[in-house]
């Protein structure tokens, strides 16, 4: 009996379980506002921690779970919930938001156990977060400055006409003025930006990013003002010790209309749009300089910087709080990763899994793409991130940031679904979407590992080894032409012939100034003073060889062929009488007897093959057939210049990452080993005297797996020393 009156109100457990036990009292300091609707209609919440300030969106279910959250046990919440509202609630429902408030500290502890429970949590959490704080603090850490929420509210009057339709017609009529200036000055404002290259030009630069910037985060801030809300904080915050501004607008999730929300989140690069709108008509108005630089900087490429960054809705930036209340998904990203993983799940394994929430197939389907976006977004920024703090400290500490960086940011996220994978193993069965899976797993496994690769493929280059082409020595007429197209010539043999008036004018002019010296020479008696002698006899030297220079130069502009050949690039365009310059080229001459190739191969490439090994040269030009060659010579030592085959440099648009020396020098970027071919039967088409391309040599089979493991260890070793 006495049990029975202790239980009045309270509902008995059934089937012979025992009552869940209390849920955690709340803490009355927690304000609660009225949130956004859910795009099936259903209204939403948000939990405010003052203390922290801390906002926690939660639904429908949850504020009624909440309402009544003061009768402590979990069957009497349930059943005043699904009593007095249309709701089905249930236990599990209650044990998780309590779990929520408990992991989020939004709970009284009232007793010892409760107290212990989270003292231990506290314990825990500064134990790992001494980790999280060396991991983390080095990628993004924020800095507060100042505390500008009183003078916002006293300067909000004077921003307040910023936010009216007026502005917003004044700014368009503004940029069709500024659009129009410059467009009648291009040339001058396109090439204003080499001013910044000086001390100068650097400072306005960056005052003028300064502005630009602090515009952004007022834009912000009295946004937020324009709405009642308060704005604690401003300051610096640091991206892989990179600094950006910050406003901390957390209480705009007080706001109940996403419109208001989406106005705070667009206020400032609305603000930088109209900075960037105003100084495009100042541009027209300064004068030639630094100054006038900064402005046409804020004007182009400051907005543009802006719109990339922060409007960027895969990191929780501006842009992303604008696509959540623009889509109408709060907490867009763990509900996107948590839809995003259950499809991935069941794609690969079928599991038969209930989606996480119910959602329009179209809301689904965008939300689940938008996982899959962030998440390659994210995996290409980390190691990018990885590679930066790599090369922004010095090696011993940039290789164990980089392990770090990978490791958390990319290893750890993996390693998790990998697990929740495994404890999922149970309900793992042989369906279509396991057999497909298995099947490809297994075919990349085989493609990776089986040494299928019979075949070594490096960049490479077929020419002879005589060839040249012929240039004039001088600028002058072209008199002469002896040869065409395709014809063979024999050493020796004229080829062109050119007229130089003014080499001819200055051969005579070297003439009559050996002429006049020599004169002067016999005049001079042996009396005369020694040193005009010298002087004289100086100078007659001087015109002598210069005479012989210019007759030289003269016996040059009859052009002869070297060595036997075949003229393979004739300008078509040659005619006798034509002007032409020293720069034009008039023809190649090739012996097609010597014609080779020269290919450029790894060292893990060169253990692979051997001399008389067979190989096919493939051109970057599909009209040339492949060549048939046969491996004659591979060097030894890695090569550490390209300077006999320099079509294959990367300077030069070919195929191997180089860099060229203060001297000219070509040299590649890692090490490469010369392999010289000889070509069995050349094709009948053949005319250039270069032809850039990939040849293909037999070599021992080798997989996948060998190449990449070869690569890494080669990167490794070559960074490695310190």
């Amino acid at each position: 009996m006495s049990n029975s009156i202790a239980l009045v109100g309270i509902p008995k457990p059934t089937n012979g379980k025992a009552a869940p036990p209390p849920v955690h009292s709340l803490r009355q300091d927690l304000d609660f506002y009225t949130g956004p609707p859910e795009r099936n209609g259903e209204p939403t919440w948000t939990i405010h921690d003052p203390v922290r300030n801390k906002f926690f969106s939660i639904g429908w279910l949850e504020f009624e779970l909440l309402q009544r959250w003061s009768a402590r046990n979990p069957l009497s919440i349930v059943n005043q919930v699904s009593n007095q509202t249309p709701l089905d609630a249930q236990v599990t429902d209650v044990e998780a938001l309590d779990a929520f408030l408990v992991r989020n500290e939004l709970v009284y502890a009232e007793d010892r156990d409760s107290s212990n429970a989270l003292w231990q949590r506290l314990l825990l959490k500064q134990q790992s977060g001494f980790w999280s704080f060396i991991i983390h603090r080095y990628l993004f850490f924020r800095i507060p400055l100042v505390h500008p929420d009183r003078f916002l509210t006293t300067t909000l009057p004077m921003a307040r006409p910023f936010f009216s339709r007026r502005f917003r017609w004044i700014l368009l009529f503004i940029a069709a003025l500024g659009t129009y200036l410059v467009m009648r000055d291009w040339n001058t404002f396109t090439q204003t930006f080499q001013y910044l290259f000086s001390w100068e030009g650097a400072f306005f630069f960056a005052l003028a990013l300064i502005v630009s910037k602090c515009l952004h985060e007022l834009g912000h801030a009295y946004a937020c003002k324009r709405y009642g809300l308060k704005v604690p904080t401003m300051g610096i915050a640091f991206l892989v010790m990179w600094p950006f501004l910050y406003t901390d607008t957390t209480e705009s999730w007080k706001l109940a209309s996403k419109q208001q929300r989406m106005t705070i989140g667009i206020a400032g690069v609305f603000a930088e749009l109209s900075l960037a709108i105003f100084a495009t008509l100042l541009w027209s108005f300064l004068p030639e300089g630094a100054l006038r630089s900064a402005v046409f900087f804020i004007a182009t490429a400051s907005w543009v910087i802006t719109l990339a960054i922060n409007i960027n809705p895969f990191m929780r930036w501006d842009g992303y709080y604008l696509l959540s209340d623009l889509v109408g998904v709060q907490n867009l990203q763990a509900r996107a990763f948590a839809l995003g993983k259950w499809r991935l799940r069941e794609t690969l394994f079928g599991l038969g899994e209930p989606p996480t929430e119910l959602l329009h197939p179209r809301l689904q389907r965008f939300l689940v793409l938008y996982a899959y976006s962030t998440w390659l977004y994210r995996f290409i920024l980390f190691l990018g991130i990885a590679l930066l703090v790599y090369f922004f400290f010095f090696k011993a500490l940039g290789i164990v940031l980089m392990i770090i960086e990978l490791a958390w940011f990319i290893g750890r996220p993996v390693y998790a679904e990998v697990r929740a994978w495994h404890d999922r193993r149970a309900a793992f069965k042989w369906n279509k979407n396991t057999i497909l899976t298995t099947t490809v797993l297994t075919l990349l496994i085989v493609a990776l590992f089986l040494p299928w690769q019979r075949t070594v493929t490096a960049p490479a280059v077929l020419q002879p080894e005589l060839h040249k082409t012929f240039y004039s020595p001088v600028s002058g007429r072209l008199d002469s032409i002896y040869v065409k197209p395709s014809q063979t010539v024999a050493a020796g043999q004229a080829l062109f012939e050119i007229h130089s008036s003014e080499l001819e004018f200055q051969m005579n002019q070297a003439s009559n100034q050996i002429k006049l010296y020599r004169v002067s020479l016999s005049r001079l008696g042996r009396s005369d003073l020694l040193e005009s002698r010298d002087v004289v006899q100086q100078k007659l030297q001087e015109a002598e060889t210069a005479y012989r220079g210019y007759a030289n130069q003269l016996r040059q502009l009859k052009i002869l062929a070297p060595f036997d050949g075949e003229m393979v690039a004739v300008s078509d365009n040659l005619t006798p009488g034509l002007w032409i310059s020293d720069k034009l080229p008039l023809a190649t001459l090739v012996d097609k007897r010597t014609i080779g190739s020269y290919a450029y191969v790894t060292e893990h490439q060169l253990g692979r093959i051997g001399k008389e090994a067979l190989a096919y040269f493939h051109s970057e030009n599909p009209g040339l057939a492949k060549v048939p060659m046969r491996v004659v010579e591979i060097d030894r030592a890695s090569s550490t210049s390209l300077h006999e085959q320099p079509v294959l440099a990367s300077t030069l648009g070919g195929p191997i990452p180089a860099r060229e020396t203060d001297t000219g020098e070509l040299v590649p970027e890692q090490a490469l080993y010369r392999v010289r071919l000889s070509i069995d039967l050349l094709p009948a088409d053949f005319q250039n005297t270069v032809v850039r391309g990939t040849v293909h040599i037999e070599a021992q089979s080798a997989s996948w797996a060998q190449d990449i493991w070869h690569q890494i260890t080669a990167v490794f070793i070559r960074e490695s020393g310190f």
